[in-house]
């Protein structure tokens, strides 16, 4: 039974250890793509990564195969219009949590090769400035103007 009992143990390590490699102490949560209409060159893409280590963690841009290109943008506005601003890194501060959300940032996920309906899952790879990438899956949703409530207040419980 020693046996056993060590390989499970082992087994138990190894996954951790995998885990921490693939996000680096970084947890993503409610990964959602806004549905488009038909014929749309580009949806946007929201999430929240929260970031568990001592130092601060930075991304510096994504892609999908899903997306001819993705990019990350900020919604800021200036003089009462809504304007979008490229990032060329975005900063998830150390034990904090960064939240990408409709009129803040977003990924910019532009000419998408396919149409993209509520309930499909799409792949975006995300890359922090010292090399460690994260696949998240992200779930196409339709938008009804903030009916649906399943993804909102569950930030709270992370502090």
């Amino acid at each position: 039974m020693k046996s056993v009992k060590r390989l499970m143990v082992l087994l138990v390590m190894g996954m951790w250890a995998g885990l921490a490699q693939a996000g680096g102490h970084l947890m993503v949560d409610n990964a959602w793509i806004r549905e488009a209409p038909p014929g749309a060159t580009a949806l946007a893409g929201y999430l929240t990564i929260m970031n568990h280590a001592d130092k601060p963690r930075v991304l510096v841009g994504a892609s999908s195969s899903a997306f001819g290109m993705v990019m990350l943008h900020r919604t800021v506005m200036e003089g009462g219009m809504a304007k979008m601003v490229h990032q060329q890194m975005i900063e998830i501060p150390a034990n904090g949590s960064l939240t990408f959300e409709p009129n803040g940032y977003h990924l910019m996920l532009m000419k998408p090769k396919q149409q993209l309906k509520a309930g499909d899952k799409v792949d975006i790879t995300l890359e922090f400035k010292n090399g460690d990438t994260m696949v998240v899956t992200h779930e196409v949703r339709a938008d009804m103007g903030g009916m649906d409530h399943s993804g909102m207040d569950h930030g709270s419980m992370h502090h």
